[in-house]
């Protein structure tokens, strides 16, 4: 590989890690260990302590990126438990390809989120789970909320906020949000009265 992938990689030393069960029907377990250097998958056979077969030991094949591409039997296995865009997606990281953008940190990323129209930004929340999970963080509505909403952002406002999210707060019409805001503030009072 040409380029210096130190930065990288993460805490155990790896470009790529995850572990999964197989897809359906099979009930097989599978871990994903891809360093600088090598291709690591390991896979186990999830089968009833009755069968004749049940005390086979975990499997793990170990191969340099190069000898990777060329193994039909184990891009076989992997994509018999782990499905055809896991293997394509080793191959390309044992071509050369790796995706950086997904390794960058969350703030990092989030700034990025920001700079995206609110379109482009839903489009990205659909490719994976972490950019899923990123385009749905209430720090990152609460920004685009400030940066574009014309309603000023009270005590009141920011209280329901931590109730409801602000990407929720962010799609109510002003009517709707005027409506919830009277009401946590009649909450609010009948709060302090009882106290």
């Amino acid at each position: 590989m040409a380029c210096n992938l130190k930065p990288w990689l993460n805490p155990h030393h790896a470009i790529v890690e995850f572990s999964d069960s197989a897809q359906a029907p099979c009930k097989d377990f599978y871990h994903v260990f891809v360093t600088e250097n090598e291709i690591i998958f390991r896979w186990w056979k999830i089968v009833p302590p009755t069968r004749a077969d049940s005390h086979t030991p975990p499997q793990e094949r170990r191969h340099t990126y190069e000898e990777f591409l060329e193994d039909d039997a184990v891009h076989s296995e992997i994509q018999r438990l782990a499905g055809d865009n896991v293997l394509q997606y080793l191959k390309r990281i044992a071509e050369g390809r790796i995706d950086f953008l997904m390794r960058m940190p969350d703030d990092v990323l989030k700034k990025i989120l920001l700079c995206l129209d609110l379109e482009d930004m839903m489009r990205l929340g659909a490719t994976c789970r972490q950019f899923r999970h990123l385009c749905n963080e209430d720090d990152v509505w609460e920004k685009i909320f400030r940066r574009t909403v014309e309603t000023p952002v009270t005590s009141e406002l920011e209280t329901l906020a931590e109730k409801e999210g602000w990407k929720r707060l962010f799609y109510t019409n002003k009517l709707q949000l005027q409506v919830q805001l009277r009401r946590q503030m009649r909450l609010q009072q009948q709060q302090q009265k009882c106290s």
